[in-house]
């Protein structure tokens, strides 16, 4: 997976994605870390524009450019 593609992660309270109990972040570093801690645990999950993963407290998204 190419971080490049991402476009911003969230990062919060596990049930959430909506920024309600958590924060989006923009910055390479962020992103690098995010998408390495959702692609390590093998319950990821893919949609169709972003991955994520619930941990047993947090909810890690990492959300892609639009492929059009």
């Amino acid at each position: 997976m190419d971080v490049t593609k991402v476009v911003r992660v969230y990062s919060g309270l596990r049930g959430c994605m909506c920024g309600c109990r958590g924060k989006y972040s923009e910055s390479d570093r962020s992103k690098k870390i995010i998408l390495n801690k959702i692609l390590k645990n093998p319950n990821h999950k893919f949609e169709e524009d972003y991955v994520y993963v619930d941990t047993a407290n947090r909810t890690l998204v990492a959300y892609f450019k639009d492929q059009n």
